[in-house]
C-alpha cells in the first residue's frame, strides 16, 4: 500500500461516528478533536473526493461549538463534543473553521450545507470581529499554541483569520446575503492591507512572527503563502532560503518548528524532544514546488517518504534524537495520561525500528492526522 492510500485509510479512521475527527487515535497523545487539525483533515478529505465526511464535520462543530455562549472556537473538544480548553483566545481556530466550511463549498457546491453552517459561520466572523485590536488580530496563542512566544500581533492566527474573512464573503454571496457579504470583504481586505504593511519586516524582506518578536525564525512566516494572501515568489523564495538556513534538522532531516530555546527556554515545550515537524516539512515541499525548485522539493518529500518507511506508513507528529527524548523527559513538568500515552508509544516504536534499522530515533504522535493531511494535500494539489 503506497503513502497516500495509506494516509487516507488513517484519517478516515480518525473519524468518529458523530463527524468528530481525533488528531491521534484515542490511546496516543493527542487523544481530542484540534479545530486546527481537523479543518485541515477535511481539506484532504475534499480533494480526495470525500466531501461527506468534511459535512459530517462541520455538522458536529456546528451542534457542538455553542459559538453564540462561548463567542470562539476553542482549540480542542473531547470526542463526545465538550470543550477541553486549557488554551483560550486561540483566534486562529476561528478563522480555519470558516476556512474549512467555504473549501468543502468548492468541492461539494451543496448550498444547502451552506445553509446549515450559517448561524456557525456568523458567530465566527463576529467572533473575529471582536478580536481586532489596533487593525489586526490579537490572539493570546497560535499555531504552537504558545502563550510567551505567541501573545501578539501573531502572523499565523491573523493570516487564518483574513483568509476565514474572505472565505465568508464568499459563503454569504452564495447565499444571496449582500449585507454580510459586503462587510466581511471589506473587513478581509483591510486585515489583508495591515498583515502587509505591521506584519512584513521591509529590512528583511520577510513577513514577522508577530510584531513582538520580529526576527525570530519561524515557520509560521510561511502562512502568507499557506493562506493564498501573498503569490509574490521573490518574497516567498527568500522565505524558503531563510527557514532552511535556520530551521532545518540536521540530526535526521525535516524541518523544526522555530528555533530551540530561543524564546522557549525551557523543555516544557518539547514534548517528546524538539525535532522536525512532518507537517511543516510537507509545507516546504509543497512550496519549493510552487517556486521550481524540485531539489529541495524532493529533499523534503523524500524525508517524509523515508519516515513512513520506518514507521508502516504511520506518520508521527515530529521526530527526534533519542537523546533530545531523554533530555525533555528529564526536565518535563508536567505528565498526564495522554503525555504517557504518548511516551509509551513512541519508545515501543524506538525499540522497533533501531533494532531493523540501526537508528535510534523517536516518533512522536504516531500516526498524527495533519501530518497525514498535509502529505495527501501535497501530493493531490498543484
Amino acid at each position: 500500500m503506497n503513502l497516500l492510500t495509506k494516509s487516507l485509510r488513517i484519517l478516515k479512521s480518525l473519524q468518529l461516528k458523530n463527524g468528530g475527527i481525533l488528531a491521534t487515535p484515542a490511546d496516543g497523545a493527542y487523544p481530542y478533536i484540534y479545530p486546527r487539525d481537523s479543518v485541515i483533515v477535511t481539506k484532504a478529505f475534499n480533494v480526495s473526493g470525500l466531501t461527506k465526511r468534511s459535512e459530517k464535520f462541520y455538522r458536529f462543530l456546528n451542534k457542538n461549538a455553542k459559538i453564540e455562549q462561548y463567542k470562539e472556537i476553542f482549540h480542542r473538544y473531547t470526542p463526545n463534543g465538550l470543550p477541553a480548553v486549557t488554551r483560550k483566545h486561540q483566534h486562529d481556530n476561528t478563522g480555519l473553521v470558516l476556512h474549512g466550511i467555504y473549501n468543502t463549498f468548492l468541492y461539494n457546491k451543496n448550498k444547502e450545507f451552506l445553509a446549515d453552517t450559517w448561524a456557525l459561520v456568523k458567530g465566527c466572523v463576529a467572533s473575529i470581529e471582536k478580536n481586532i485590536k489596533r487593525g489586526l488580530i490579537y490572539t493570546e496563542t497560535s499555531i504552537h499554541e504558545f502563550e510567551k512566544l505567541e501573545k501578539s500581533h501573531e502572523i499565523w492566527a491573523n493570516c487564518a483569520c483574513c483568509r476565514g474573512l474572505y472565505d465568508a464573503a464568499e459563503i454569504a454571496k452564495v447565499l444571496n446575503c449582500k449585507t454580510e457579504q459586503k462587510r466581511w470583504f471589506s473587513e478581509a481586505k483591510q486585515l489583508h492591507k495591515n498583515i502587509k504593511s505591521k506584519l512584513f519586516n521591509k529590512r528583511s524582506s520577510l513577513y514577522m512572527k508577530n510584531t513582538k518578536y520580529k526576527t525570530a525564525t519561524d515557520i509560521s512566516q510561511l502562512a502568507p503563502f499557506y493562506f493564498n494572501l501573498d503569490t509574490n515568489k521573490t518574497i516567498l523564495k527568500k522565505t524558503l532560503a531563510h527557514i532552511m538556513k535556520n530551521l532545518w534538522y540536521g540530526e535526521t532531516g525535516g524541518i523544526r518548528r522555530f528555533k530551540k530555546f530561543e524564546i522557549a527556554r525551557d523543555w516544557h515545550w518539547y514534548s517528546g524532544g524538539s525535532g522536525a515537524w512532518v507537517a511543516f516539512t510537507a509545507w516546504l515541499a509543497h512550496f519549493y514546488k510552487k517556486i521550481n525548485d524540485k531539489k529541495n522539493a524532493k529533499l523534503c518529500e523524500s524525508w517524509i517518504e523515508k519516515t513512513a518507511t520506518r514507521t508502516s506508513g504511520l506518520l508521527p507528529e515530529h521526530v527526534t534524537i533519542k537523546e533530545e527524548f531523554d533530555e525533555w523527559e528529564e526536565h518535563e513538568i508536567e505528565f498526564n495520561k495522554r503525555i504517557l500515552n504518548g511516551m509509551r508509544r513512541a519508545e515501543k516504536l524506538n525499540k522497533t525500528f533501531k533494532k531493523k534499522y540501526n537508528e535510534d530515533l523517536i516518533y512522536w504522535a504516531t500516526p498524527l492526522g495533519w501530518a497525514h493531511a498535509e502529505y495527501v494535500l501535497l501530493k493531490k494539489k498543484k
